[in-house]
This record gives C-alpha cells, sequence and structure tokens, in this order.
C-alpha cells in the first residue's frame, strides 16, 4: 500500500513512518479483538464510535470566482445530495461531557461522477472529515501513537497521550465545554492538494447563535440539542477553502507535515465555495443504524484533483481501510432511485 510523497507540495516522509504505521495496523488488531471478537458483539468504529446523528443533506457548490480552486467538485456550480454524520472524535462511546473528546462532522457529497484518486475505488461521492477545532491535537505518525495507545490504555494510557501532545491539546481546551453541532465552527484540519494549489478546508454556521450550552450536561446533551434544533428549522453551513501561502515561511506557519499547527486565517482569508444544507427533518435512530453507522467514510475518498496530504492522512488510509474491513462497513445511498 505505497503512496507516492509529493515533495512538490510540501510532504517529506517521517523518519520510521512504515513502522509506525505498522504498529497502528496491531493496535486496532488487538481493539477489535478485545472488544468484539473475544465478546462476540458486533463492531463498531474505533474512532468516532458515538453518534449523535445522521442526516440528509444538500451540498451546493456556488459560483466563486477563484481560478485555481476550480478543480474536483469545486470546478463549476452544481448541487449534490450528501449524508452528514455528527459523532463524538475519540475512540469508544463516551460521555459528551468529555473535554478532550472532540465532536467530529463528516459528509459524503453524492453523485461526484469524476474520476478518483484511486481506480478501485467505486463509490461516486466525495468524503469531507472535520473536527471542531483548527488544529489537530496530534502533529505527526509519531504523536498519533500515543493517542491510538489511549483508546485501550486506561488513565496511563491517556495520560502519556495528553502530555505528548500538549502542543495540540490547546485547541481542544479552546473548544470546551462543546456547544450544540450545528452552530459549531469546523475544520477539516489536514491538507490536500487541489491540482495546483494546496489547501484546506473548513465550515462555519451561515447564520451563527449565540451558544446554547446547558449549566447542567448529561452524557448525551450534545443530541438532545442537535434534535432540538433540526427536528424544528435548517441548519446551514458556509464551507471554505484556505489557500496554503508559499512565501519563504510556509514550512513554519503552514506544514504539511504538522497538524497541530493552524493556518492563519487572518495571513491566508478562507474563500468561501459552497454550502451545506440540513433540512429540518427527524432524528431518526432507524436512518442512522441503516445508513450512518455502515456508511464507510475516508479522506482518500476523493477524486484524482484532490489529494491528501501529510503522514496522518497517509496513515488514515491504513487505519480507516482496516476499520470499515472489521466492522464490514459500505456505504449505501439513502437518495438511491
Amino acid at each position: 500500500m505505497t503512496i507516492e510523497i509529493d515533495t512538490s507540495a510540501g510532504e517529506y516522509e517521517i523518519d520510521g513512518e512504515a513502522e509506525i504505521i505498522a504498529g497502528y495496523v496491531r493496535l486496532f488488531e488487538q481493539h477489535f479483538a478485545k472488544h468484539y471478537t473475544a465478546t462476540h458483539l458486533p463492531a463498531r468504529r474505533a474512532i468516532h464510535a458515538k453518534s449523535h446523528a445522521s442526516l440528509k443533506a444538500d451540498f451546493e457548490v456556488i459560483e466563486h470566482g477563484d481560478a485555481e480552486l476550480r478543480h474536483a467538485v469545486f470546478e463549476s456550480p452544481a448541487r449534490y445530495p450528501a449524508v452528514v454524520r455528527i459523532s463524538n472524535g475519540d475512540g469508544p462511546a463516551g460521555p459528551d461531557t468529555d473535554w478532550v473528546a472532540s465532536v467530529g462532522f463528516a459528509i459524503k457529497v453524492f453523485d461526484v461522477s469524476r474520476p478518483k484518486y484511486f481506480p478501485t475505488q467505486t463509490e461516486d461521492t466525495q468524503d469531507f472529515l472535520f473536527l471542531n477545532q483548527p488544529a489537530y491535537i496530534a502533529s505527526d505518525v509519531r504523536d498519533y501513537t500515543t493517542l491510538m495507545r489511549a483508546i485501550d490504555g486506561g488513565i496511563v494510557g491517556k495520560t502519556i497521550a495528553l502530555i505528548r501532545n500538549f502542543k495540540g491539546l490547546r485547541y481542544r481546551r479552546t473548544a470546551s465545554p462543546k456547544d450544540n453541532p450545528l452552530n459549531t465552527n469546523f475544520w477539516g484540519v489536514a491538507p490536500f492538494r487541489l491540482h495546483d494549489v494546496t489547501v484546506k478546508y473548513l465550515m462555519r454556521p451561515a447564520a451563527p447563535q449565540p451558544k446554547q450550552i446547558p449549566r447542567r450536561r448529561t452524557a448525551d446533551y450534545l443530541k438532545k440539542l442537535l434534535k432540538d434544533w433540526i427536528e424544528h428549522r435548517p441548519a446551514v453551513f458556509d464551507f471554505f477553502l484556505q489557500k496554503r501561502l508559499v512565501d519563504g515561511s510556509e514550512r513554519e506557519r503552514m506544514p504539511i507535515e504538522d497538524y497541530a499547527v493552524a493556518w492563519d486565517e487572518r495571513q491566508s482569508v478562507p474563500i468561501r465555495v459552497a454550502r451545506l444544507s440540513i433540512p429540518a427533518q427527524p432524528v431518526d435512530d432507524s436512518f442512522d443504524r441503516q445508513f450512518g453507522e455502515p456508511m464507510v467514510f475516508s479522506p482518500w475518498n476523493t477524486t484524482r484533483d484532490f489529494r491528501p496530504l501529510g503522514s496522518l492522512n497517509r496513515a488514515r488510509r491504513v487505519i480507516y481501510q482496516l476499520s470499515s474491513g472489521a466492522r464490514h462497513g459500505t456505504t449505501i445511498s439513502p437518495f438511491a432511485r
């Protein structure tokens, strides 16, 4: 499963990267064996296991007027059906009050009939994956090892992970306590090569409201906040691309191989290229079980001209494929005619 290093986009191989990723595979295999094979329970996602909701949505590419960004799904104005899955971002399902756990927001855009990055991919879809923080907790695959061990490592493993990833941890701290996911800013965190320009993507509520954080927060308070909103009114997000500026300081200020550094949005102002509209609808657990839970998301489910970059994206290709295989994940379109 060799992936070339795109040095022209700022990538470089991390020392010992292949061995580190092989170690991830062993950790994930041990996780699934412990929690599911040994207990005869159906396997769930090793990360982002707790779902708040899966919802139907509409992804509309707008006329953004930037020639450098007219590639992949952003080439021209169009509307696509989509499904969003909103989840807790870390490891096995835990309480929403855990300040270390992020909020995950995944979009699968359907009917994207463009050449895929890997010819073996068969879905006519494009995935976008977000967290509620502008940078990741881990810098690269070396730091991410402690997070993998923390999944089943108890309090000792979690403490080691927090110490090792202190630089990125501040973004988690400032994102807590967590607001309604439909009233939250989200960042893709990871860089991508969009034809000849390197970008990150992010989303912001189109009409942000005052925060709705209850004083007494239960273990599942985010689902209640989300449900109270989307069952009565729509939610709309503006979708942006942020360009990497190549000015001699990009390796420090806008690095490719350090996900724990947020790209300055004042230095490179994000450009609005699309809009995500989630119509008012019931929060239906049966829809989540039928479509959201088995659905496979990956940054590598992408088109040929929108390539994931960085060691953590290279690792995600391996571990996301392992996770979906262990739980027999498959994407079923709720829009099938």
